[in-house]
């Protein structure tokens, strides 16, 4: 059985690729993602954010690096 990851993980997962292109940059794209995901739902962000099972264990791994 899948995970339901939340909005707020499945979004900071995404913007987390981006955080090197400076704060402005990943405050614009955060407001594209919140958007996005409030238009098509959990299932279709993850797809259209290429958040499939890897990349989210790499955002994790990444987080769990960093505490």
């Amino acid at each position: 059985m899948a995970l339901a990851y939340t909005r707020e993980f499945l979004i900071d997962a995404f913007l987390h690729r981006y955080k090197t292109l400076g704060e402005e940059v990943v405050f614009r794209l955060s407001i594209l993602a919140e958007d996005l995901f409030d238009e098509v739902g959990r299932d279709k962000f993850r797809t259209y954010a290429s958040l499939d099972a890897e990349a989210i264990k790499k955002f994790k791994l990444e987080l769990k690096e960093s505490k």
